[in-house]
């Protein structure tokens, strides 16, 4: 028995020995090289990659690899796809918080290995400002996306202040000086974009801005009774002149009242030719009370034939829930190829537009209180 009892005792320290060492084996990666990275569809060594690219990881010693960092961003990695000598995995499409320019790799007992690799940044693309036609000193914005690192934001060949960036959004301050006619120029680590848009160009393209004409016997526009603010009676801040505002309460379901509605009739608007592809409208809004039902409905007519957008910019994932309100007064992009005739057609010549009518309607429900102005109504290039 005594014997028995030893063999026992013997077999149990072997099974605990045992377990230790083979805990201490997984707790001990072994320590990872990284050799060089390559694309997978050739076999070429490459230092820099894009967004998403799918890259292999090449050394020794990579079975352990549970992170894969490139800069400070973690990539999307599939056990699957490392082996020891191997990690596949793309580059994540997400901006860094620091450029380090490295590749690092780690493992779950912490060992790591970096090598010397650069995403290239996309470019800065802008899309538009905030207000086309902010004042020097004014807040403004540039909307558009790949806003990564920026360095400055010029508005002609001046250099803003920035007070603000996200990847979509560079808040800044107008710089002294006209900015008429002026160009808005983002320089980044991703590169250099300037706007094909200008600023302070509202009489561009213009079709109606209550301050001009817009009918053969100079009234500014042929019909509808929403109501026209003069500068010196103005309870907004005046962008350029007179505008056209709704400020009401408990407005009906409808989808016509006279007092919402601003049309010209048989105008001709002086608009060279030019097809909608190459196009933008645009105009100045300002939203005071938060909008949530109810939509602008934009007619232009050419040939003969109405072309129609509805302006619901409350009816996005963006505002859906909290419902749409301005800072201040905002310029509209509309691509002149999104308005269509009941057929599904686009405008083909804008020279021979010789209508237009802004109206709101609420055909779905109403609306307790409604407060919007807008002005500057203009086709311009893209």
């Amino acid at each position: 028995m005594k014997v028995k009892s030893i063999i026992i005792n013997i077999c149990i320290g072997l099974i605990l020995c045992s377990a230790f060492i083979i805990s201490c084996s997984e707790d001990e990666d072994s320590q990872p090289i990284i050799t060089n990275v390559r694309v997978t569809v050739k076999d070429s060594t490459i230092t820099a990659g894009e967004f998403n690219l799918v890259v292999a990881i090449q050394g020794s010693g990579l079975e352990g690899v549970q992170k894969v960092l490139f800069n400070d961003v973690e990539a999307n990695l599939k056990p699957v796809y490392v082996t020891s000598t191997n990690i596949i995995c793309p580059i994540p499409d997400s901006p860094p918080g620091e450029l380090l320019n490295k590749i690092t790799v780690v493992t779950s007992s912490g060992k790591s290995a970096s090598y010397d690799f650069t995403v290239i940044l996309p470019e800065p693309v802008v899309s538009g400002v905030y207000n086309e036609l902010a004042a020097p000193g004014a807040e403004n914005r540039v909307l558009g996306n790949y806003f990564y690192f920026v360095s400055k934001v010029l508005v002609g060949d001046q250099e803003a202040q920035i007070t603000k960036v996200n990847a979509t959004e560079i808040t800044f301050t107008m710089p002294s000086g006209d900015p008429t006619g002026k160009t808005v120029t983002v320089i980044s680590a991703g590169g250099t974009a300037t706007s094909t848009f200008i600023l302070n160009s509202a009489s561009i393209g213009n079709m109606v801005n209550f301050d001009i004409p817009a009918t053969g016997w100079g009234s500014d526009v042929c019909w509808g009774s929403a109501e026209r603010v003069d500068p010196a009676n103005s309870d907004l801040e005046v962008l350029s002149g007179r505008y056209t505002m709704i400020r009401q309460s408990n407005l009906p379901k409808s989808g016509w009242q006279d007092n919402w509605v601003i049309s010209t009739c048989g105008f001709d608007f002086g608009l060279p030719a030019a097809s909608h592809a190459t196009k933008m409208f645009k105009f100045e809004h300002y939203v005071v009370e938060t909008w949530k039902a109810g939509y602008y409905e934009i007619m232009i007519k050419s040939d003969g034939v109405e072309y129609r957008y509805l302006f619901k910019p409350w009816d996005s994932e963006a505002y859906r829930a909290s419902g749409y309100a301005t800072s201040g007064w905002r310029t509209a992009y509309i691509p002149l190829s999104e308005f269509k005739s009941a057929a599904g057609g686009q405008i083909a010549d804008i020279s021979k537009i010789n209508d237009f009518q802004f109206i709101f309607k609420t055909p779905d429900a109403a609306i307790d209180n409604f407060y919007t102005a807008a002005d500057n109504f203009r086709i311009v290039d893209k």
